[in-house]
């Protein structure tokens, strides 16, 4: 998830959607992936939570990074759909040769054109994602707020997914990923290496960022 100061929005009710193009992007993690199709499907709901189940037993994938190696561990399913609020990629360290992109993302209420107009979320250095509403008389509390945005580490099944993530994913696109939310382990020559994601939507701070292994994304746009 991600931090917050949270200070009132003006109320007022607008959903407003012009045209739409659709992109549906689905890769499986396999070695082959699956073609890239497109066409007129229903819109993305962004206003349901996302949906974590239990992992059942599921193999680990092993990645090389420079001077070692990581073992990728999922822990649960996951599928998260959302608008992105915020996209950043990474070029350098071993951060970055696992989980290369973040995405910011919201959901539900935090979708609506006039929150959104007093809404800011912005990555910095460090891999966190602040945000930040402004104004008075905010149509949701606080808990409403920090439970319907999230920080996401991506970690790519496969090359397809990466250029996909890379190349068509912008800010203000509606999007699906599907996969696992996953544990890493391994080292390099300098550090052991550990990374663990959040379970739950409610969490703040720093150990509060999902960390999904990306199988299949749809992207929708607006025009």
């Amino acid at each position: 998830m991600m931090p917050a100061i949270i200070r009132r929005v003006p109320p007022a009710l607008k959903l407003v959607f012009a045209s739409l193009a659709i992109v549906f992007l689905s890769i499986a993690c396999s070695d082959k992936p699956a073609p890239v199709s497109s066409g007129g499907k229903s819109a993305i709901n962004v206003l349901r939570d996302p949906i974590q189940e239990p992992c059942d037993p599921t193999p680990t994938y092993q990645k090389q990074i420079t001077g070692g190696s990581v073992t990728i561990m999922p822990v649960a399913t996951y599928r998260i759909s959302g608008e992105v609020m915020s996209k950043r990629k990474y070029t350098r360290g071993w951060g970055s040769e696992i989980m290369p992109f973040d995405l910011a993302l919201v959901w539900g209420m935090l979708t609506y054109p006039h929150v959104q107009k007093q809404l800011t979320i912005k990555h910095d250095s460090t891999r966190m994602a602040w945000f930040r509403v402004k104004g008075d008389d905010p149509p949701v509390d606080l808990d409403y707020a920090m439970s319907h945005g999230s920080n996401n580490h991506i970690i790519p099944a496969n090359e397809n997914i990466r250029k996909i993530v890379d190349d068509q994913i912008r800010i203000h696109d509606r999007v699906v990923l599907e996969g696992y939310l996953v544990n890493v382990e391994g080292r390099n020559k300098e550090q052991g290496i550990t990374l663990k994601s959040s379970l739950s939507r409610e969490d703040t701070d720093r150990g509060a960022c999902e960390i999904i292994y990306v199988t299949s994304v749809q992207i929708e746009r607006k025009k």
